[in-house]
């Protein structure tokens, strides 16, 4: 465990991690909406790109890893991918593209020729899309580029915006449509949606702050601070495991008055990652935050009994067969294996879905603008790039995973092991949420798993600015030096540490051939 004047340290922080912390909280107040084109959208887009600057001025002047450069290169195909689709070809070509025959032939009757037009089927909607991913790609920059510390000081920046959007929540159920908390004319007062337009996209906020709450609870357990019986307990660490408890209390009861059923199963995934969480951590003792987790969620529930229960009850009264969600992902499926290999273009979604939509699927009054189902609207709009790209993504994912969850992560203290597992299972449950929904077509919670992401990923070490009129290359290279001076004086400082111990404790050298001294008390007379 660190000691406790390490793991909060009291140091200044960077512009960078200030630059972080803004695009983070900008992306939870404006990102609620679940689709580009917002006016809330535009603003974030905006506030986002000094990060954005930042954190590629930055990049451009920073060796970093094989790692991180890996993370870059698929960063960059994902802002590339979208932008390609929206190329002009000429008719030649994409009149031969699959699915593209209803726009000849709409074109022929009305008697115009045919013009050059890009792989989208909606370029408006490849644009929007395009500059909706602006927020998300500058936030795992920014924090790709922080230490362990800042990492952490917004990792407790999130757990305080997911806070204080639980209060707004309760405040909006207990007021109901008199409540001047509203953000948005889509009124749902029965449920708390917080800065979000969609209960299960605020449920998908929650639940994925329950992990972050407990790597806090589960990294700094009071029981372990102590290190003899007569050693008090070490206060900031009590204070730690207090709050994260009543955090985590407070983000399940919000969750219950959320009213989603996919948010109320996930939350409970996301407690038994928590257990699990507490158990693999490094504490000498990990009963206390064990018993922390099960304490926070019966306490919860109690209070939770007489206010939400019945109302997260009748929200699984329905048939969950007759959901729409069948239908329209089944003409998906079939719209993105007409369109294959190219894909109707990112955005497109709503216009082609309609092409291929059955008249018994139609809901009066309502159409459909998302797939309910991430996977598949990313196939029918990226062709066949989509699963390859998903399929990269799961690849690192997992194998990261596996790294993480057996102390191979490199660097950092108990809590940095802690948030990355818990990263781990941020990451997890917006993908089984994402199968049923599309959480991560928000603003907001691509943020937190960009967030996620990048602290799967070491920080990047970063160089000083070279001075006027030096070679960037020297510079590098005498931080390379002075990084392995550093490790020398490890070196000599452990060796000086061993001739200093005690002759029985000290290690006896293959190497030497010398006869070994007895003490003098062990000769014999």
């Amino acid at each position: 465990m660190p000691q406790s004047d390490t793991w909060i340290s009291k140091e200044r922080n960077s512009p960078l991690f200030y630059f972080c912390a803004f695009g983070l909280v900008g992306s939870l107040l404006l990102g609620g909406a679940a689709g580009p084109g917002f006016l809330s959208d535009v603003f974030l887009q905006l506030l986002s790109l000094p990060l954005l600057i930042a954190a590629l001025w930055r990049i451009a002047s920073t060796p970093a890893s094989r790692n991180v450069r890996r993370a870059l290169w698929f960063c960059a195909a994902i802002a590339a991918l979208p932008l390609a689709q929206l190329v002009p070809l000429p008719p030649v070509v994409w009149t031969r593209m699959p699915g593209r025959e209803t726009a000849v032939e709409s074109l022929g009757l009305i008697g115009r020729d045919l013009p050059w037009a890009p792989i989208n089927m909606s370029p408006s909607g490849g644009w929007l899309s395009a500059l909706s991913l602006i927020p998300p790609l500058s936030v795992f920059l920014g924090v790709l580029l922080v230490d362990h510390r800042e990492r952490r000081n917004l990792s407790l920046v999130l757990l305080c915006v997911g806070i204080v959007s639980v209060f707004i929540g309760l405040m909006q159920v207990s007021r109901g449509l008199s409540s001047p908390l509203w953000f948005s004319e889509l009124l749902t007062p029965n449920e708390a949606v917080g800065f979000f337009l969609n209960r299960n996209h605020f449920a998908a906020l929650l639940y994925s702050l329950i992990p972050l709450a407990a790597a806090w609870v589960a990294s700094d357990d009071i029981m372990s601070r102590a290190r003899s019986r007569s050693e008090k307990f070490d206060v900031r660490a009590i204070v730690t495991g207090v709050t994260g408890f009543v955090v985590i209390v407070a983000l399940i009861a919000g969750e219950l008055m959320a009213r989603s059923r996919a948010g109320v199963i996930l939350t409970i995934v996301a407690l038994f990652g928590a257990l699990a969480l507490a158990y693999r951590s490094q504490c000498a003792a990990k009963v206390a935050p064990i018993r922390l987790m099960l304490g926070a969620t019966a306490l919860a529930i109690v209070f939770s009994l007489q206010f939400a229960l019945y109302r997260v009850l009748e929200r699984f009264e329905g048939d969950p067969l007759a959901d729409t969600r069948i239908a329209i992902s089944r003409n998906t499926i079939e719209a993105a294996m007409t369109l294959m290999p190219f894909g109707s273009g990112e955005g497109a979604f709503v216009p082609v879905y309609a092409m291929f939509q059955k008249p018994h699927d139609m809901v009066a009054n309502a159409y459909i603008n998302h797939a309910h189902n991430d996977f598949l609207q990313a196939w029918l709009e990226l062709g066949v790039a989509g699963p390859i790209l998903i399929g990269a993504f799961a690849i690192w994912f997992v194998l990261t995973s596996v790294k993480v969850w057996r102390h191979s992560y490199v660097g950092g203290l108990a809590i940095d092991r802690s948030l990355s597992r818990a990263s781990t299972l941020v990451i997890a449950l917006l993908a089984a949420h994402s199968l049923v929904d599309y959480p991560l077509r928000t603003g907001a919670m691509m943020a937190v798993g960009a967030f996620a992401c990048a602290l799967l990923q070491p920080p990047c070490p970063l160089v000083v600015a070279p001075a006027e009129g030096r070679d960037p290359n020297e510079v590098r290279d005498a931080a390379r030096e002075r990084r392995r001076n550093h490790r020398d004086r490890g070196v000599a400082g452990a060796s000086a540490l061993a001739e200093s111990a005690p002759l029985a404790s000290r290690p006896i050298r293959a190497e030497s051939h010398e006869p070994m001294e007895w003490p003098k008390e062990w000769r014999e007379p």
